[in-house]
């Protein structure tokens, strides 16, 4: 018969029973309210009930007593143990309470124990857990302040010759010529006297080259709602050779690294934001990611060129970066690799690997995507195609 066919072999603790007759006992939880001079109750439902799985074991042969022995010992061992239920298959339990056992010498060679195994659950107390987005933001803004504050400390044009300040502007306009850089809507900057981006209005510029602090803080404020600012990590504005280095040719290449600096440092400190905003979909994809901030935030606090302060904020938004990374990996599910043998369109493949949940889930273009697979008919056979498990 099929029912017995489906029955798994009973044991507690790896003890292995025979059984005669098995109960449970299933339900919710209710707490009955009863009011004065009210005939209807209201009965409030506090969740399911744990539930209690009743059997009645048996070990019998010529040996029973080394079993029963056995099994009493796993009965009495404290915390929960995996119970191999005949019928509902493997979970963890707990005894509940006395367990009855009986034997006689009638039935010589037979121990029947009355046991109560009540499902153990879990402890889940609440936890406190640190908003790492929150604190990303903070750290970000911390940093800003700071390469803001290094580079005031490195830029001056005040004083300087005429062609030290022009380089000043060139570099500002180059800047402001970088993809998605500039301005988008000057009127309503102008509206608004607090904005940082002030200091770069046309009109503004040259008066914001003698204020460093400002002009820092102008573009810094530019790089954080640009579109994307990988284009901003190669920014360099190089050192003018000389063969006689006056004090405003070294003035003038100073002013240029410090604005070099800037930029990449802001623009790192973006990317790095821009990375640990976004949420990935396997381990995988984490782990690249927390790559990638490290490598980004290496090239910055390598250099010698970078003030103490700025590396102090970034090393401290890598390692906030890195946490919140941490806080995702228990939830993420990870990549496997599987070998079609044959080619396949990538629905089949995608139903084949994911089950019925793939067309809502739209696995089979996470699959295409993923693989780099030129048609999403024709998912190529003999080679490694990677599954999110």
């Amino acid at each position: 018969m099929a029912w017995l066919q489906s029955m798994r072999p009973a044991s507690f603790r790896g003890v292995p029973f025979k059984i005669d007759t098995v109960g449970l006992t299933v339900g919710r939880r209710l707490a009955r309210h009863e009011y004065p001079q009210r005939d209807i109750p209201y009965l409030e439902d506090m969740g399911r009930k744990a539930r209690e799985y009743k059997i009645e074991a048996l070990i019998l042969g010529q040996n029973y007593m080394a079993s029963r022995d056995r099994l009493l010992k796993a009965l009495e061992q404290a915390g929960p143990g995996q119970l191999v239920h005949p019928y509902y298959g493997t979970m963890q339990v707990v005894v509940a309470g006395e367990c009855q056992i009986v034997e006689s010498t009638q039935h010589g060679g037979l121990v029947k124990i009355a046991i109560v195994f009540i499902e153990a659950g879990k402890q889940q107390d609440p936890k406190a857990s640190a908003d790492t987005q929150a604190i990303l933001k903070d750290q970000y803004a911390s940093c800003n302040a700071s390469f803001a504050g290094d580079f005031s400390g490195k830029f001056k044009v005040a004083g300087a010759q005429d062609f030290v300040q022009q380089d000043g502007l060139n570099s500002v306009q180059q800047l402001m010529g970088m993809p998605g850089m500039g301005i988008g809507n000057p009127a309503a900057v102008r509206a608004n006297p607090t904005s940082p981006l002030n200091a770069l209005l046309p009109e503004n510029l040259q008066s914001s080259l003698l204020a460093p602090a400002k002009l820092a803080s102008g573009i810094l404020s530019m790089i954080s709602t640009v579109a994307s600012p990988l284009s901003l990590l190669g920014f360099n504005l190089p050192t003018v050779p000389s063969s006689v280095m006056t004090a405003s040719r070294l003035l003038q290449n100073s002013n240029r690294t410090a604005m070099t600096d800037l930029v990449q440092q802001g623009a790192t400190a973006r990317q790095v934001m821009d990375l640990s905003g976004s949420t990935p979909v396997t381990l995988d994809d984490a782990r690249v990611s927390r790559t990638q901030v490290v490598n980004l935030t290496d090239n910055i606090l390598m250099r010698d060129s970078t003030g103490q302060s700025s590396a102090d904020s970034l090393l401290q938004l890598r390692t906030d970066a890195i946490s919140h990374f941490a806080t995702l990996v228990p939830s993420l599910p990870t990549i496997r690799q599987v070998t079609p043998q044959a080619v396949l369109p990538s629905i089949v493949m995608a139903h084949d690997q994911y089950g019925d949940d793939w067309l809502g889930a739209g696995r089979d273009a996470e699959l295409v995507a993923r693989n780099r697979i030129t048609h999403p008919g024709f998912v190529p056979a003999g080679q490694e195609i990677a599954v999110v498990s």
